[in-house]
């Protein structure tokens, strides 16, 4: 009878420790933070630029500028309990987005995504964004 209140009491508590350490680590980022070539600041100084009718093909309420794309995009994120944004840059492309893909939603999936160049010196070319909502 003993052994089997030992054998409980030591599994409960291997479980405690699991779950509390798992959820310690979740709050632990990722990854190192790396400077970008430009940064979410830098997109921010262009919110008065307007999006030409040709690089917008965004739903809604949205404006067709910079600014009001950005924060469609952040309010988008509001919705969910996580963060859903991502913000990078790959061959002088670069691209803010939120999505709300679940892993139990095969159909209901969306993207919006802000979408913009950068020229030789890595400044941002204003010419180049462009908003895009993926169905």
């Amino acid at each position: 009878m003993k052994k089997i209140i030992l054998y409980v009491f030591l599994i409960l508590t291997g479980a405690v420790f699991g779950a509390g350490t798992s959820w310690v680590l979740s709050y632990y980022p990722r990854a190192p933070y790396v400077k970008d070539k430009v940064s979410v600041e830098d997109v921010l100084k262009f919110s008065n630029v307007a999006i030409t009718e040709n690089n917008f093909s965004c739903e809604g309420e949205v404006n067709s500028d910079v600014g009001s794309v950005v924060g469609s995009i952040i309010e988008l994120n509001n919705l969910n309990k996580i963060n859903m944004l991502s913000f990078g840059c790959y061959q002088n492309i670069c691209s803010l987005m939120v999505t709300n893909c679940f892993p139990w939603q095969g159909q209901e999936c969306g993207s919006r995504i802000l979408k913009f160049n950068l020229n030789d010196k890595s400044g941002i070319q204003p010419s180049t964004f462009t908003c895009i909502d993926m169905p």
